[in-house]
């Protein structure tokens, strides 16, 4: 069944567990490369160093992947994948809103998020009866991803909010967020 197909049928709260859990599996158990940039000032104790750094930025970005997951296969949503006409993330046709998604607040540097809220501010001038978001999950410490926050932005003189942590978590996934929240730690959990 493909994502559209499985978003328009009554929502089950076990089959989105079950889609999830799959989803989580396929991408903490796919393999990664770790090959390091050459430096001439290399050292062993620089290359160990880089290697934790690259198995990092490996890691957060399997996490970003599995939050699209988490929200782009939630009741009513489309997650996008890569290669979408819009080049966003996550669609809700019924609910009328269309996300960029990333996982914090410093994913995107200055020209990144420049191209991210042209992608939202070009479709919201094509379809303006949609919200556009543009979403980090984390904020840069714990209390404010938690205490989350809503603002707008005016991009190309078309309005985009901007929404960081636990209140955009809980605009999505409602009274099932912590809910969805723990099984998604326990399940990477099983599987890292």
């Amino acid at each position: 069944m493909n994502d559209e197909a499985y978003n328009e049928c009554k929502f089950c709260l076990r089959k989105y567990y079950e889609l999830l859990d799959n989803s989580v599996h396929n991408i903490l158990s796919r393999e990664e490369k770790y090959v390091l940039t050459y430096d001439i000032l290399d050292t062993e104790k620089l290359k160990t160093n880089k290697l934790i750094a690259l198995k990092e930025r490996q890691r957060q970005m399997k996490i970003g992947e599995i939050w699209q997951e988490v929200l782009g296969n939630y009741k009513g949503c489309i997650n996008l994948k890569t290669g979408h006409e819009t080049g966003l993330d996550i669609l809700s046709h019924n609910r009328k809103f269309a996300i960029e998604l990333k996982n914090r607040t410093n994913t995107d540097n200055a020209s990144s998020k420049k191209s991210n809220l042209d992608k939202l501010a070009k479709f919201k001038l094509a379809n303006p009866e949609y919200v556009c978001i543009y979403a980090n999950i984390n904020a840069d410490t714990e209390k404010k991803t938690l205490k989350g926050s809503i603002t707008k932005l005016l991009h190309n003189n078309v309005e985009i909010e901007h929404q960081i942590g636990y209140k955009f978590i809980k605009f999505i996934l409602g009274d099932d967020t912590d809910a969805i929240i723990d099984f998604v730690k326990i399940t990477i959990d099983k599987y890292t």
